[in-house]
Order: C-alpha cells, then structure tokens, then sequence
C-alpha cells in the first residue's frame, strides 16, 4: 500500500451535496417552480433531518453548497457552518463546467467568492457538479488555493492530482454505490438501498479501503424523506459498530491527512 493508503484506510468521509431548487432553475425560472418543478424546495427538511442525526451520532459531514443555495438559504448554510460541519464549494448554479470554455475561470471565482464571503474564510474542497469538469479546471482550482477536489469515483483511496493540473491537491474519490441518488433515482426500496450500502461498506473495510458516502437531502432521489433518513440512521451505525470500524473526518481533514502522508 502506498503512504496515503495507509494513512487513509478506515477513515470514512459522509458528505452531502445540497442541491435545493438550483436543480430545477436549469430548465426552468422561479415562476415554474411547482409540481414536479418544486422537488427542491423541500430540500431544508432534509438539511434538518441530517443535522440531527449527525448530531446524534457524532458524525462530522462535508456540505458541498453551489453559490446560489447560499443565496437563497443563507440561514440554512449559517445552520450547517454552525453545526460544526465543513462546507465547501459545488459550483454557482450546478454548471457544467466541461463545457463553459473561456468563462470557467470567472465562473470559479464568482462561486469562491461569494463562499468565502460567506464563510469569512476561504473553502478548501470542491465538487464538480455532476462530476463534469474541463482539462482546465483543477488548474483553476489550484491557482485559486483549494486544498482538494471531490468529484471522481475512480479509486479506493484518496491520491494526488499533481499530474492532472491540481498541484498540491488531493482527490477525495466518491465511491458511486454509496451515492443515495444513483440508487433512489432508479426507485429501489429503501430496505435494498441499505442493504447495498452495507454489502458496499463491508467490502471496503475487508480490503482496508477509504469509504466515502455522498446524500441529498432532498426528497426525490435522495435521503430527505423520513424513511430513508431511518435507513440512513442504521447504516450510519452499522459502520460505528461493525468488527472493522470506520473514523469520521471530514474531506479537509482526510485531504490534510493524505498530504501529510
């Protein structure tokens, strides 16, 4: 195993991206925003539901925020910073960024900045909304002092982006069956999505792996309902208590951990 392997195996990182109406605004403006069009809107229950059970749990979780859910929620984001949980960067208003050519850099630096505003201090991570990014970006990120990115689900363990553009920078890989979306948006039950995301972790944990697990909290394709939020809750704990436990850190720490490495 290489050092950051190491260093990195058994830590697990929960992290969530909250994406409210934001989803919705790319097709259509605020005066469609009802029916199917209001799915987001029900996202602050699900913020909710999370901070309490992270709470009780003892869970410290990443909250990846594009700018414009800032904008709209503001007391909801000071919620989550003051809950003790970090918060980092996810894009202005779920751009694809493979796509915005010369005026990505700007795009960037509109998000950093109204975050860092936000925040009184700048963020370390970023998350490339629906994972798409130009050969620019991690260059980008680099020049404007983020510490990691977390949009791959490539690996096992976090590593190096310094021959991808990011110099200095870790990869915080997702891994794709512990992503809430991918398994709600395809209607499983909420008894089979727990049961991947156990057969998931317990396969991890036999090969010493790192284990990051994304949610929405929204209530469509993601864990914001009241029933999912339960099997969340016992996932949640079966990773505490099972034989091979898990630490929590969130991306910045697990980013710091793997530097140091």
């Amino acid at each position: 195993m290489t050092q950051i392997e190491q260093a990195t195996g058994g830590l697990m990182a929960v992290t969530v991206n909250v994406h409210g109406a934001s989803v919705e605004l790319r097709a259509v403006n605020e005066e469609r925003l009802v029916g199917r069009y209001a799915y987001g809107n029900y996202m602050p229950n699900g913020v909710d539901r999370l901070l309490r059970l992270f709470q009780a749990l003892n869970v410290p979780a990443t909250f990846f925020v594009p700018g414009r859910e800032i904008e709209r929620h503001p007391g909801l984001i000071r919620e989550i910073r003051d809950a003790g949980h970090e918060i980092a960067a996810n894009g202005y208003a779920l751009e694809d960024h493979s796509a915005l050519g010369d005026a990505e850099f700007e795009a960037l630096k509109k998000a950093h900045g109204i975050m860092s505003d936000f925040l009184g201090e700048a963020p370390l991570g970023w998350r490339a909304p629906d994972g798409l990014m130009s050969m620019k970006t991690l260059g980008y990120l680099t020049q404007l002092g983020y510490l990691y990115d977390s949009s791959f689900q490539d690996d096992d363990f976090p590593y190096r982006l310094d021959d991808d553009g990011g110099v200095g920078m870790i990869e915080i890989p997702q891994n794709p069956t512990l992503i809430d979306q991918n398994l709600f948006s395809i209607k499983q039950p909420d008894a089979r999505v727990l049961k991947n995301w156990k057969e998931e972790f317990e396969g991890l944990r036999s090969v010493g792996a790192f284990v990051c697990q994304t949610l929405h909290p929204r209530q469509d394709y993601g864990v914001g309902r009241a029933p999912r939020m339960i099997k969340l809750e016992e996932f949640l704990r079966h990773t505490q208590y099972s034989p091979q436990p898990v630490v929590f850190k969130t991306c910045a720490d697990i980013a710091k951990t793997a530097l140091a490495a």
